[in-house]
């Protein structure tokens, strides 16, 4: 098997296995519906990843190496613009790219449910810190209140919008809509991260109006 082909079997069952663990998750996902969806010999797993758990693994790592990929060019845009502009500019770019990777939630949801125990090591110090760089700049400049830290901004903001992707669907109405209009996940996000960030904004800053001012 050439380098190529190599390559172009990794990449068929990272994309069959992805399917396959976020539907069913890492117990529930069987090895022949993989290697069938992929159209490789079940030995190519062994081969690739040592066990079904290391391909699991290697989803994971796929997964969110490919958001936060995608993502870095916002982060670097937004660091030039003013906080909170650059936060809502980035914390939105960010949604839209979670739902254009729509496996990424419910693998997500499987690993919180198992408490995390294949995701890749994560700590508070490996926050984007473009992010955290202009919450703080807006905090010395009286934009942010001093008095919530940038961590607690970020999950919130992050699980917010998880939530809308997760709970929002749970509605059949609001379901149905969200299936006729692709963009209004979009503007609901958008909505989420202007709420959370006027909950973070000094009371009585006027620069609200605009890109990430409430509407």
């Amino acid at each position: 098997m050439s380098r190529d082909e190599k390559k172009e079997t990794r990449r068929a069952l990272l994309d069959a296995a992805a399917e396959e663990f976020a539907r069913h998750g890492p117990d529930g996902a069987r090895v022949h519906a993989i290697v069938g969806r992929a159209g490789v010999n079940e030995r190519m797993i062994y081969h690739h990843f040592g066990s079904k758990e290391g391909l699991y693994r290697a989803v994971l790592e796929d997964q969110w190496s490919g958001l936060i990929e995608g993502w870095r060019p916002a982060l670097e845009a937004s660091a030039a613009l003013e906080p909170r502009e650059g936060l809502w500019r980035a914390f939105t770019m960010f949604f839209r790219l979670l739902l254009s990777r729509p496996l990424c939630m419910p693998l997500a949801m499987h690993e919180a449910m198992s408490g995390w125990r294949s995701a890749p090591p994560a700590t508070l110090a490996m926050l984007p810190s473009q992010l955290r760089d202009l919450y703080e700049r807006g905090q010395a400049g009286g934009v942010f209140r001093r008095d919530c830290e940038f961590e607690l901004l970020y999950c919130t903001v992050v699980g917010a919008l998880a939530g809308i992707g997760i709970f929002g669907p749970r509605f059949s109405d609001l379901r149905a809509r969200l299936s006729c209009d692709l963009e209004l996940a979009a503007r609901l996000g958008e909505q989420t991260v202007s709420l959370v960030l006027d909950g973070v904004t000094t009371p009585g800053w006027g620069g609200r109006a605009g890109a990430g001012g409430a509407t």
